[in-house]
């Protein structure tokens, strides 16, 4: 089975978290946009299935900075066409295509966040044994 370009490809880069100089500080954040992130796709499913644009327009702009954050490049350019989708075109078929490839990106960036931080977890833990 191949698989799809979203799982062969880096989904996120943490170079602007990095800025911080401090993992500990890294892995809040990306725990936190994995606890939040979830939240947020269960609310714009159910936007989209009100077709409440505004609301989904909202959703998309709030997710697309989070993803900016972590430069998810790919999944930003989806959460720019869905905003258009919803607040221009109003068009639910666009929308509903949007949030489906949105969702399967944002499982693949997961994973991906998942195995980073247990790099992350690893160093922090063999740096506090060495001190």
């Amino acid at each position: 089975m191949t698989k799809s370009f979203m799982e062969e490809e880096i989904m996120f880069n943490t170079a602007l978290l990095e800025e911080l100089g401090d993992n500990h500080s890294l892995l809040i954040i990306m725990n936190f946009f994995l606890t939040s992130t979830p939240k947020d796709l269960k609310e714009l499913q159910e936007f989209v299935a009100q077709k409440n644009y505004h609301e989904i327009y909202k959703k998309a702009h709030k997710l697309k900075g989070a993803v900016a954050m972590l430069k998810a490049h790919k999944m930003v350019e989806v959460l720019l066409l869905l905003e258009s989708a919803a607040e221009i075109d109003q068009n639910m078929t666009m929308v509903e295509s949007l949030v489906g490839i949105f969702n399967k990106m944002y499982q693949v960036l997961e994973r991906q966040m998942l195995e980073a931080m247990a790099v992350l977890k690893s160093d922090l833990e063999q740096n506090a044994q060495k001190n």
